[in-house]
């Protein structure tokens, strides 16, 4: 008869969490000590096994590149990110048919990261015609032409216009009053937003593009953050992170850092507990993969280099000190994140690179090239380079953009 403890693992794994393969129980030989592995690793389960295989790769890579020195192939993810815009996407990516705002902001954002320059005049024109000829007489944005208003798209759209530096006169052409009215008439009674006005969810994604839509384009009134605090801070669970709703969901990567990133915007950090908040981000980054999860006992993840190193980032920037180790997380994008083979940043070692994580993972690079402090308002974060040479410009953490961008962006519609 199995133990009480292998009983329970095999309930909860077979029967609550619907996983085929069996918990197997492993003996440990205490003559040889070197075979004692954690206890996770006694009671084996499919993401214990998939750890494991991670961390083996992962080390694989670190002994391989030890006496390198590692950097960004700028030049070589340069090509992946061009093609994209000059040639027809694959049929597989019609998936993303309602995300078009996502890829123009995941790619040319990423051009923008690595180098200003390359983020073509050719190429502004075309981001900000899409968008705007989608949209309903400027905004509020929706995810392609014909589809209704959504407010994540909306976030990505506008994000993606910011980058345009204002190309034939495009930021004029954004209806800021029509896109408040929408945000206003999103808001919900709890003080979150449901993402669309006819079927969307209510979470802290949601909120947080609103917020930062808001504040970019200056629209940021207290009849639009009432009960936003409130909402938010009821989204903190036991862990220390955030879910995404109240009191419902396991923290995680993500939705920790769009609650942040809007408590930023409020001005309101100091009302969450901050050092649990610390504390879950450093428990997301793990010694042997030397990068982030985004939930607790789930597999490293690169795009959570910016999720979880943007909120280590804000946090860093109001004060609170540093909380996540830069060298080693800059270690697993570079060595771990990339490949000489494929152009594009990846998810973690045997993925696939794509334009998501390849935006993700630089930004999440910038964060360990720079330190961060806030100086006047949210929107003016500065960044002190670690090292004379950095990989990637400077960020602002809260809105997932190139500092002097948005700095750009918020001072047109300031006046």
């Amino acid at each position: 008869m199995p133990n009480k403890n292998i009983s329970r693992a095999r309930f909860i794994n077979n029967k609550l969490l619907g996983r085929k393969r069996d918990v197997e129980e492993k003996t440990c030989i205490e003559e040889d000590i070197r075979e004692i592995r954690p206890l996770t690793m006694q009671l084996s389960t499919e993401t214990t096994q998939d750890r494991q295989e991670v961390v083996e790769v992962c080390e694989d890579l670190y002994h391989l590149l030890k006496h390198e020195d590692i950097h960004l192939l700028k030049e070589f993810h340069r090509m992946y990110l061009d093609y994209s815009f000059t040639n027809n996407l694959p049929p597989q990516l019609k998936a993303l048919d309602a995300s078009q705002p996502w890829l123009l902001y995941w790619i040319g954002n990423s051009l923008r990261l690595m180098n200003p320059k390359w983020l073509s005049k050719n190429y502004q024109q075309g981001i900000s015609e899409k968008l705007l000829n989608a949209s309903v007489n400027g905004g509020p944005f929706c995810g392609g032409l014909g589809q209704l208003p959504h407010l994540i798209c909306n976030y990505a759209a506008v994000t993606a216009l910011a980058l345009c530096d204002n190309y034939d006169d495009c930021w004029s052409k954004i209806n800021v009053h029509g896109i408040y009215q929408w945000l206003l008439a999103l808001k919900m009674p709890n003080g979150g937003f449901k993402t669309c006005l006819e079927v969307g969810e209510c979470d802290t994604r949601g909120t947080y593009c609103a917020l930062s839509v808001a504040a970019m384009l200056n629209i940021l009134t207290p009849e639009l953050c009432t009960g936003v605090e409130e909402f938010l801070i009821k989204c903190q669970t036991y862990e220390g992170g955030f879910g995404g709703c109240p009191q419902e969901d396991e923290a995680h990567g993500g939705y920790t850092y769009c609650a942040v990133a809007s408590l930023a915007i409020l001005g309101r950090l100091e009302v969450i507990n901050v050092g649990s908040l610390m504390e879950w981000c450093s428990a997301r980054q793990f010694n042997e993969e030397r990068g982030f999860s985004g939930r607790s006992n789930k597999l490293v993840d690169g795009c959570y280099s910016y999720w979880v190193g943007g909120t280590a980032a804000i946090l860093e920037a109001y004060g609170y000190g540093e909380c996540i180790d830069k060298p080693m997380l800059r270690d697993y994008i570079l060595k771990c994140c990339q490949t000489k083979e494929r152009p594009g940043l990846r998810d973690k070692p045997g993925k696939s690179p794509d334009f998501y994580h390849t935006n993700y993972v630089m930004l999440g690079l910038s964060i360990t090239e720079h330190n961060f402090k806030v100086q006047g308002s949210v929107n003016s974060i500065k960044c002190a380079p670690i090292k004379e040479s950095a990989e990637i410009v400077p960020i602002n953490p809260v809105f997932g953009l190139p500092s002097e961008d948005l700095e750009k962006f918020v001072r047109f519609y300031s006046h």
